[in-house]
């Protein structure tokens, strides 16, 4: 009975938080300060040496001067909706505290709006890494051991380095971004040692999978990967 209780609160939760999260997703993400999304500006002609210019995304500009949404509500608010009950119904399903629940959810969120933004602009505002370090913090109790957080954040810190050492040594470029480098350490940071192991392991399987469908359609090649 008490079993079947806690687990139609998880439900309910989990539903109010999908609501929560996917609508809140894009109004987030449409109402983020500009300056977030400055980076260095790669055509530094007519700079002062030694003080590089950080510029917008064009498209952001764009967006933001024609008073348009950076991200439409439709059909963003329901798809991500949609992704945020069906993990939280699983969590829900599958054991475990509210705290958790919500601690994951939130997670999930800030990775969102990461991959919202290096999908539209190329870039990671430094301050989702931030907020994702620090909510590493909620994880702690359920870690085995206290230095685990500090080992992930390591491992997943060496993991990026070895690829990007690597695409030098390959391609003679990196092949792995600042920002991978960041979220990578930071996930560390969250889930640690064996968490962030199996996240490379999709990550990099999703990637593969990703680059043979561009490459196969012809518009990318190995090295562009």
């Amino acid at each position: 009975m008490e079993y079947g209780a806690a687990l139609i609160t998880r439900i309910i939760t989990a539903a109010v938080l999908a609501i929560f999260f996917g609508n809140g997703s894009v109004v987030a993400f449409n109402r983020i300060k500009p300056r977030w999304f400055e980076d260095y500006d790669e055509d530094q002609s007519g700079t002062v040496p030694g003080e590089p210019r950080r510029v917008l995304p064009p498209k952001l500009l764009e967006a933001d001067n024609a008073g348009r949404q950076r991200i439409p509500s439709s059909p963003w608010k329901y798809a991500f909706t949609g992704y945020f009950a069906i993990t939280g119904v699983y969590l829900a399903i599958r054991g475990g505290s509210l705290t958790y629940e919500i601690s994951v959810l939130c997670v999930l969120f800030i990775v969102l709006e990461m991959a919202i933004a290096d999908q539209m602009y190329r870039v990671v505002p430094d301050e989702f890494s931030i907020m994702l370090a620090i909510s590493a913090a909620a994880f702690v109790e359920y870690h085995e051991n206290w230095w685990e957080p500090a080992a992930g954040a390591a491992l997943g810190l060496g993991i990026s380095l070895a690829v990007l050492l690597l695409g030098m040594l390959l391609f003679k470029k990196g092949s792995i971004g600042g920002a991978d480098i960041k979220f990578f350490t930071c996930m560390g940071l969250v889930t640690g040692r064996t968490g962030i192991v199996i996240i490379y392991i999709l990550t990099t399987l999703l990637f593969a999978v990703h680059s043979a469908v561009i490459i196969a359609a012809g518009r990318g090649s190995i090295r562009d990967r």
